[in-house]
């Protein structure tokens, strides 16, 4: 690619999104209420693009939930020779659902498997599906960009990069990556340079590695406590790991991304554990001892660093089920003094005494951040497999309305 530029997950309209709907029973009734709640709740400028199980029960689930919702919508295979056709389709109808093929075990963890990137060399407009260099474990999910690309919705390129999306956070003129997969970046080239002695100029490498990739111009910082040492004995490269842990597998579960204040500082949105039990209280500290490291080198990279209540929950009082309520796994969208937000909610049912004050508490931090909120759905359904609303969607194209994302 000439000139990569990653599609942000703040700066932009939200152009299109993408949902995964994997195989469809009874036990799965929160991702038609996802469905319909996006739905609802998106602008009326989002194209949704879904890629649904190719079986009548999977089918029958998506096209009754966007009929129940009044959403138009198209089935993209039936028009896959006629591509006049399908650009007007795709620009007049608000959904696309895509059939995947029958052996394809898609999960609805769309975020992960590549990134999106627009590049000049495709007219500026034409987007890549970069992929990174080993697959996502336990599903087919790396098939989905080759899946794209075979149907000619999208381009799809490998890249000698370990990434997962949900560890990359693409602000405007920066690329948050998070530790783990920066690190095995780092071990890819050193793996291929050889006598590599000096551990500044493989970092220096790495993070023009990723920029030629996801944009030449952006910033690139790694996010976390792990380092990777690198020794050399008798020319040859060892690698030794120092345990470090992490808060979380992903960043995007406890960052948000917030755009600038009025003095120019990039401002993040970063979680703050606390507990609605009292046996929950030594998670919430050791969880602290992993978080406050990380909250300070980003402050000494220059971020504004605004925290909120990140509260750990149980599925029922006494269960050994706990699970923090990811507020910051969220859809954001900022054009110029257009500021939009999209925050998953966990204060239903009988667990409204102990976490609607979180919902409301986060609500009204991105409202004094000058957004508006949206109050999406409870996720309790998917917080409890660690993840939150931007685990299961995917930007797939932003625009702006205004000439600078800077606004």
């Amino acid at each position: 690619m000439k000139n990569p530029t990653a599609i942000s997950c703040a700066h932009g309209r939200i152009q299109r999104i993408l949902l995964a709907f994997p195989k469809y029973s009874k036990n799965k009734k929160h991702l038609k209420a996802l469905l319909a709640d996006l739905g609802r709740k998106l602008p009326h400028y989002t194209k949704i693009e879904i890629l649904v199980y190719n079986n009548d029960a999977t089918k029958e689930a998506v096209e009754s939930t966007l009929k129940n919702e009044m959403i138009d919508y198209f089935f993209y295979d039936d028009h896959k020779d006629d591509h006049e056709k399908l650009a007007r389709l795709r620009d007049t109808q608000r959904c696309c659902i895509i059939k995947n093929p029958h052996y394809h075990n898609f999960s609805i963890w769309v975020q992960d498997p590549f990134l999106v990137v627009s590049d000049e060399e495709y007219g500026g407009s034409g987007l890549v599906l970069v992929e990174p260099r080993k697959d996502v474990p336990g599903t087919n999910d790396d098939e989905i960009a080759n899946h794209f690309e075979q149907l000619k919705i999208y381009r799809s390129q490998n890249a000698p990069l370990s990434f997962h999306g949900g560890n990359t956070l693409v602000g405007d003129d920066f690329i948050l990556v998070g530790a783990k997969h920066y690190n095995a970046t780092k071990k890819i080239l050193a793996d291929h340079s050889e006598k590599m002695h000096r551990c500044d100029e493989l970092d220096r490498m790495t993070r023009k590695h990723f920029a030629d990739y996801l944009g030449k111009e952006m910033k690139i910082i790694p996010v976390g406590n792990a380092q990777f040492r690198q020794c050399i004995l008798d020319y040859t490269q060892e690698w030794e790991d120092t345990q470090q842990k992490e808060p979380f597998a992903h960043i995007d579960l406890y960052i948000s991304l917030a755009g600038r204040n009025k003095n120019g500082q990039y401002q993040l949105v970063i979680g703050e554990p606390v507990t609605t039990m009292p046996e929950g209280e030594a998670a919430v500290e050791s969880l602290k001892e992993l978080l406050d490291p990380v909250v300070e080198k980003l402050a000494l990279e220059g971020f504004k660093i605004i925290r909120n209540p990140m509260p750990l929950t149980a599925s029922r009082a006494g269960s050994s089920n706990e699970y923090y309520c990811f507020y910051n796994n969220a859809l954001v969208e900022i054009d110029g003094n257009s500021k939009r937000v999209w925050l998953p909610t966990f204060g239903h049912w009988h667990w409204k005494k102990n976490l609607r004050k979180y919902d409301i508490a986060n609500r009204e931090i991105w409202h004094d951040l000058g957004f508006e909120v949206t109050e999406l759905m409870s996720f309790h359904p998917f917080v409890r497999q660690k993840a939150g609303v931007r685990c299961v969607t995917k930007y797939m194209g932003r625009f702006s309305v205004y000439d600078s994302v800077h606004g």
